[in-house]
């Protein structure tokens, strides 16, 4: 789980609690900071419920004249040394020992129950402070003066302990210190809505933080009898509190009766909390609330879980898991004996449906990967989910709801299930705009659509009914989850028969041999022996059957990807469709299955009617008729016009860029301030990786005025960006305006999947300015255009192409780390120089301007730098001349074994070898080396020789200062080299040879995944 991203605090209540962080800073860490803050508001807490709660009346005779400075409030007026006395020698003593003193002022002793378990709570709390340890007297006047500016309201009716974690999260270092517990109010609203809880329910959350699901369960049961509109309070966003309002009025529930209530109060709230700091606020937020604190517990819920005692016992679960958290334990078979040893995604929502009662309703928020992951406990999770639960929901949240270390946070979905009767139809709304901006610090905007995925789900798809289509809104039937794509199907059968078959024809033969055997030896008869072979092969078949259906279970994913089951098509594509087919009569009643293996023996005729029945909304089913056209050579009209429908769904809409990305340069404008260091950023146009340019302090830079970067802005530069330069900000940078800052939409677009196609869009920019350089507007940037699918498939394709990428940089690092290079440390061998054992020459100036012409097409290549390369000739931009020329220039005529290098230009000292006759000739700047003695020096180890670094150090030394590299003929011959005996250099190729081999299997797979990412950006594109 992660931290929210909407800070609920009113203005002056955030001001306070930061200004409360920084008084105390010198007392501890953020955490430490946190628990001194939640001890002073429960003293106030405290004063006020002993003020207000007729039940606490009798407690007031604890607090007069003679035992002053036991309340908040007469801390007020002392100084802060008095305070500090106060505090240690009366106040945290009293509140540590308070049950026994409460006993005292109550008839008989007897304390009311509820009483009793909120005083035990005070106990717990102040016997166990070390703020008397910490906190020093210096400011603590100023700080008692902050806490009592609180509202008084705002200490019993909002989650301001919640409010206080957020303070400290807000800090560098406060995530690390306190943790990640909270979910926005607005969502906690929407799920308490969802499960719709009443006084006889019993409700838990097994990973309850601060207790945000529990007193909103029970504050939501509290308005559905009294009506008062406390609920969801004053800073719940407007048009969820308008809703909420208007949706409640309609609500009939009755005040519960006395035995209801304390029921409620026992065992109706409960939940279980890991850090013990956190489930003390969650304790007192039960106790702000009149409810049962010793209802919340401390631990590891997935290991505290007995199935024999807690198994079906609860009606309502909700909670917000820590999705990716490290579990404690290595498995839990208590939670599940199959699967003990799964991600705790997986483990809490099965720990949530053990829990739950026949009838028993539960919403969980869970990471958009637990909707598709492939884990055999992930996929029978989701399977059981189906089969043995009521899946009524999945509702899609923004990306920006929660940040995490780093940073965006985790894509997150809220399922709701009621367990018991199986799914029929599962309703899937996307929430994009979930009335707040995005950021980090998010405002409340207009549009939000919770309201309308309440009422949707409220009037519909929470009593099984199908509500009306809207652009967020998609139901699917559990069938199409369940089934299996029928091509997949017959690919794992001919598959596992074939496989199967291998496997037991040993066996058969075997069979055979003894069978003949018995047969010739009289020990069984030939109407024997034809049934011993029928009873083998039926064994066999029977064998291969029955691994077919454990396959095609296994393949099962039971994906909730809304994706795999939604068809391309938009809303006027599929009416299209049904027109299509007006008049043709459907062939239906059949499964998918049978339909399909009646569509391929099917003439056009009859495959039309068939192709009626086929679902337009179905993605699968959609898909299968998109191949079946695509497959088919005679097409009649009616074909033709469903393919062009399918054509036109596969093109995305596009999108500008200015629908996606917002400017930031006007807001981070600023002034250099000369003390300062920062930093100056450069972009790497091939790599799109952004790096330090300059680092200087602010006197030394010129431009004043400048645009502050920050790490996440996607940066784009204006000036020298050839074919585009941006990159995602890895740190704080300052800019002269050359590079723009903008803020992503992810409500709209996957940040890595704009980034992907970024390139491709860029290729459409090319201003120039006067100086020859490229210059690109903002407004340039913004109008350009990518295709932007829904974001479930921009996830898709992301996935994708990080899979290929991870290929791309593995092999990468491979090939850069793994230069082939046997000469290193060859001190013991002879040393020569290139011309003494081999002539080195190039084109002369006459024959390439008197006989020299270069076609475009001909017999002889002519060997240009650009064709040389150190892994062999590249075959590219090939320039020919002709055979009777080339025979006519024997001089620069190139033969087998000679070696070629370029001896100018940015290919300096690259080099192959000619590896056969009458095919190439020497073209200018590139030499040739020619070998005098074969027999002493091989061929190719010298190519090799000369590739290594031995060689080109020196090449490199000798061009490093020149501004435009070149080798004469002279410097080449000079050039030295090592020249081990025939013997050596034979093995040095054979073991050069070795290591190429498995290298070049590395460039052909890096190659490949590169021409696959390639490939699906143009599909991305429409190319």
């Amino acid at each position: 789980m992660a931290r929210s991203t909407v800070h609920y605090a009113d203005n002056k209540t955030n001001s306070i609690l930061k200004a409360l962080h920084n008084k105390l800073r010198p007392a501890g860490t953020p955490v430490q900071r946190v628990e001194y803050i939640i001890e002073l508001l429960l003293l106030r807490i405290f004063e006020v419920k002993v003020k207000r709660d007729s039940e606490f009346k009798p407690l007031r005779g604890l607090f007069g004249n003679d035992d002053n400075s036991l309340v908040f409030s007469d801390l007020l007026a002392l100084t802060g040394d008095q305070a500090s006395v106060a505090l240690n020698k009366k106040v945290f003593p009293f509140y540590g020992s308070i049950l026994g003193k409460a006993r005292g002022v109550y008839k008989n002793k007897n304390l009311p129950q509820k009483v009793q378990d909120q005083l035990v709570l005070i106990e717990e709390v102040f016997s166990n402070s070390s703020f008397s340890n910490n906190v020093k007297n210096g400011n603590l006047n100023e700080v008692l003066g902050l806490v009592s500016d609180i509202d008084e309201e705002r200490l019993l009716k909002t989650d301001l302990l919640g409010d206080a974690i957020e303070s400290a999260l807000s800090e560098q270092g406060g995530t690390k210190d306190v943790g990640l517990y909270r979910t926005p109010d607005h969502i906690r609203q929407m799920m308490v809505v969802m499960a719709d809880p009443n006084f006889i329910d019993t409700i838990l959350d097994p990973a309850c933080g601060t207790g945000g699901f529990l007193f909103d369960a029970f504050q939501y049961v509290m308005e559905k009898v009294g009506k008062d509109n406390k609920w969801p309070g004053d800073k719940s966003h407007k048009e969820i509190k308008q809703y909420l309002e208007k949706y409640l009025k309609h609500i009939e529930t009755e005040m519960p009766s006395n035995n209801v209530a304390n029921t409620f109060y026992r065992i109706g709230i409960s939940g279980v909390e890991y850090l013990g700091m956190i489930r003390k606020m969650a304790a007192i937020n039960l106790y702000i609330r009149g409810l049962n604190p010793a209802n919340i517990e401390q631990g590891d819920s997935l290991e505290l879980y007995n199935p024999n005692a807690e198994a079906n016992g609860k009606s309502i679960v909700i909670a917000n898991p820590p999705f990716g958290a490290k579990l404690d334990q290595p498995a839990y078979p208590n939670v599940w004996e199959e699967y003990p040893k799964t991600d705790s995604t997986t483990l809490f929502v099965k720990l949530m449906f053990n829990h739950l009662k026949n009838g028993g309703r539960c919403a969980v928020v869970v990471s958009e990967g637990f909707l598709t992951w492939d884990s055999e406990a992930a996929k029978e999770m989701r399977k059981l989910l189906l089969e043995e639960a009521n899946l009524k929901a999945i509702i899609s949240l923004p990306q920006g709801l929660f940040v995490s270390k780093g940073g965006q946070g985790a894509i997150t979905s809220i399922l709701y299930f009621e367990k018991g009767e199986p799914t029929k139809n599962v309703w899937f709304y996307k929430i994009t705009n979930d009335g707040y901006s995005m950021g980090v610090n998010r405002k409340e905007i207009a549009g939000c659509q919770i309201p309308e995925a309440l009422e949707l789900f409220t009037k519909y798809a929470k009593h099984g009914k199908i509500p009306p289509k809207t652009k967020n809104s998609f139901i699917v039937p559990a069938d199409w989850i369940k089934q299996i794509d029928p091509r997949l199907k017959e690919r794992i059968a001919a598959e596992t028969t074939e496989q199967q078959k291998i496997k037991f024809n040993g066996k058969r033969e075997k069979e055979v041999e003894k069978l003949d055997g018995q047969l010739k030896n009289g020990k069984i008869t030939e109407k024997e022996y034809k049934e011993k072979f029928w009873q083998f092969d039926n064994v066999v078949e029977n064998n291969i059957q029955n691994e077919i259906t454990k396959r095609i279970e296994k393949a099962h994913s039971y994906s909730f990807n809304l994706q795999n089951y939604k068809s391309i098509l938009s809303g006027d594509q599929i009416k299209k469709w049904q027109a299509a087919f007006k008049g043709i009569k459907i062939k239906n009643g059949a499964n998918i299955d049978v339909r399909f293996q009646e569509l391929l023996s099917a003439d056009s005729k009859t495959a039309l009617h068939i192709l009626a029945s086929f679902n337009p909304e179905s993605a699968l089913e959609i898909d299968i008729v998109r191949e079946y056209l695509s497959k088919i050579e005679k097409k009649d009209k009616k074909m033709l016009e469903l393919e062009e429908i399918l054509k036109e769904a596969q093109k995305y809409p596009k999108v500008p860029l200015g629908e996606l990305l917002i400017n930031l340069s006007e807001e981070r404008k600023f002034i250099i301030d000369d003390e300062k260091v920062y930093l100056e950023p450069t972009i790497k146009t091939k790599t799109n990786e952004i790096s330090v340019s300059n680092e200087s302090k602010g006197e030394g830079l010129k431009v004043k005025k400048r645009i502050l970067l920050k790490k996440g802005d996607l940066v784009v530069g204006l000036l020298h960006t050839q074919n585009g330069s941006f990159a995602i900000c890895d740190q704080e940078y300052v800019s002269t305006g050359t590079f723009v800052p903008f803020e992503i939409n992810t409500s709209e677009v996957n940040p890595k999947y704009l980034f992907h196609n970024l390139r491709t869009a860029f290729e459409n920019l090319g201003v120039e300015d006067a100086t020859g350089r490229e210059n690109y507007k903002v407004d340039d940037i913004l109008g350009l255009q990518i295709p932007l699918p829904p974001l479930e498939i921009q996830q898709e394709i992301v996935e994708k192409i990080e899979r290929y990428k991870e290929v791309i940089d593995g092999a990468c690092k491979i090939l850069k780390n793994s230069e082939v290079d046997v000469f290193k440390n060859k001190t013991d061998v002879e040393k020569s120089n290139i011309g003494q054992i081999a002539g080195v020459t190039k084109l002369a100036g006459f024959e390439y301007t008197k006989h020299i012409k270069m076609q475009d097409q001909g017999e002889i290549i002519a060997v240009r730098a650009q064709n040389v390369k150190n892994s062999g000739l590249a075959f590219k931009n090939l320039k020919y001349i002709s055979k009777n020329i080339s025979d006519g220039l024997i001089r620069s005529k190139l033969f087998k074994n000679e070696i070629v290098m370029t001896f100018i230009g940015a290919g300096i000292g690259e080099c192959s070898i000619i590896d056969e006759n009458n095919k190439y000739h020497l073209a200018p700047n590139v030499a040739k080396i020619t070998i005098k003695d074969e027999t002493k020096i091989d061929p190719y180890y010298f190519w090799y020789h000369i590739k290594s670094d031995f060689v080109q150090n020196q090449i490199r030394e000798i061009t490093r200062t020149a501004a435009q590299p070149s080798l004469s003929m002279g410097i080449i011959r000079n050039i030295n080299v090592m020249i081990p005996s025939i013997e050596m250099q034979k093995q040095i190729v054979l073991q050069v040879e070795k290591e190429m081999e498995v290298l070049e299997k590395v460039r052909e797979l890096k190659k490949q995944a590169e021409e696959r990412v390639n490939k699906i950006l143009e599909e991305v594109w429409g190319e």
